[in-house]
């Protein structure tokens, strides 16, 4: 995927939205100092683009009764594709998976769960995943804090 360029104005309209995705045209085109219609084209721009690829709420799943969090990290049998193509598949359904990344070395995906207790958690590693075909290994870390949970745009490099 090719590169799309910023300057210093869409950094700060990514900035602006990524705390306040909700702000009006009006109130974001002023914090950038810009004029609404250019401040829209800019937003609609890196829409078009994929920079911006949704506004969605914050949600705290804690509060939602998620109490546990945890990192699993997946090894699968790499002689089969068919089977890391099935476990892909797989985990797309998990509702307690909430992101899964294939990796390079020795932990093949890494999945991010979450759970209403340990009980819970537990019983998802035992009766759901491990019992997926191809499944070689699987080892869990429980978050215990987060110390930081936000995705802004790194400094500009460029």
């Amino acid at each position: 995927m090719k590169a799309f360029n910023i300057d210093r104005q869409d950094r700060a309209i990514l900035d602006i939205l990524q705390r306040d995705g909700r702000l009006a045209w009006t109130a974001l085109a002023e914090r950038v100092r810009l004029s609404p219609t250019a401040c829209q084209r800019r937003v609609r721009l890196l829409e078009e683009a994929g920079v911006i690829r949704g506004y969605r709420a914050d949600v705290d799943l804690a509060a939602l009764g998620f109490g546990v969090e945890a990192f699993v990290a997946v090894r699968v049998e790499r002689q089969s594709p068919e089977l890391a193509a099935q476990f892909r598949e797989a985990v797309t359904n998990f509702d307690t998976v909430q992101s899964c990344h294939l990796l390079s070395g020795d932990t093949d995906f890494l999945l991010r769960v979450v759970a209403a207790d340990l009980a819970s958690f537990s019983q998802f590693i035992q009766r759901e995943l491990l019992t997926l075909p191809g499944i070689k290994d699987a080892s869990s870390l429980i978050v215990l804090e987060t110390v930081k949970d936000q995705s802004p745009v790194p400094a500009l490099t460029r």
